[in-house]
């Protein structure tokens, strides 16, 4: 994957401080609907504790923000006419759109189609291929019904509050999310051909360490406490216990070492 995937987490967003668990069903692609460019612009914005919504992504032309832990259950999607939430199943990103327009109703005025077309190809070409990395990593099919949708996808299935993103912007552009679904499987394949043992193993040295800078989630603060007051986790002496990274079965036995050891 081509893509420059920078980490900017919204630690101050309550809903990164809660830090609810998502087990990733599927992923969906909003647009900001806003003429704004700029995704650092939506991280400050965003970066707040009284802003009640929260995406685990932004998607500028030139770079991509994760903002949000994949594993962390996000605020993007409402609530649909079923009384279920995408929230509580798909990972969510939202692309920035250009400057220049403005809206009226849910719908684009003023947008210059030719002028933005170099634009949008980057912005569409960057969001297949995170969404190829995702489904890839949360092992997700692309093209199983529900599983790649965006807002207004999600809102006709009874799953997403009643937005038009991004059918009000991408068929400007002759794209549809059929088609965006089949580039997303071409670009999976694509990468499988290309994967090599080598670049596996730097693949995952690179999300382990990610993974083990996380912060914990506030639910289990209390069994955090009692695990490192009782001496069955002692981190590795800098502080860090690297509550998000996995545990290898040394480990393992070793915490239920120290359990069982008299006081």
């Amino acid at each position: 994957m081509g893509f420059d995937l920078k980490q900017q987490f919204l630690t101050q967003n309550q809903c990164y401080q809660e830090g609810s668990p998502l087990a990733p069903k599927g992923v969906m692609v909003h647009s900001t609907g806003v003429a704004q460019p700029d995704p650092m612009v939506f991280v400050q914005r965003w970066n707040k504790p009284d802003v009640a919504k929260c995406v685990h992504a932004f998607l500028g032309r030139e770079q991509i923000i994760q903002t949000l832990p994949w594993t962390f259950r996000g605020w993007h999607a409402g609530t649909g006419a079923s009384g279920r939430s995408a929230n509580d199943t798909h990972l969510s990103f939202e692309c920035c759109e250009p400057a220049g327009h403005t809206y009226q109703g849910g719908t684009m005025v003023g947008y210059d189609v030719k002028a933005n077309q170099a634009y949008f190809e980057d912005i569409y070409r960057s969001a297949v291929e995170l969404t190829a990395m995702l489904c890839q990593k949360f092992s997700l099919d692309p093209q199983k019904p529900g599983v790649v949708i965006c807002h207004a996808e999600g809102h006709s299935l009874g799953i997403a509050s009643g937005h038009g993103d991004v059918l009000q912007w991408w068929p400007k552009h002759g794209a549809t999310m059929d088609q965006f679904r089949l580039d997303v499987a071409a670009a999976m394949a694509g990468e499988e051909e290309d994967m090599t043992q080598e670049r596996f193993d730097e693949m995952m040295n690179d999300y382990l360490a990610r993974q083990a800078q996380l912060p914990p989630g506030g639910w289990s603060a209390d069994a955090r406490k009692w695990a490192e007051e009782s001496g069955v986790v002692a981190g590795d002496g800098g502080g860090n216990f690297r509550y998000q990274s996995f545990a290898s079965r040394e480990e393992i036995v070793q915490m239920l070492y120290r359990l069982n050891q008299p006081d």
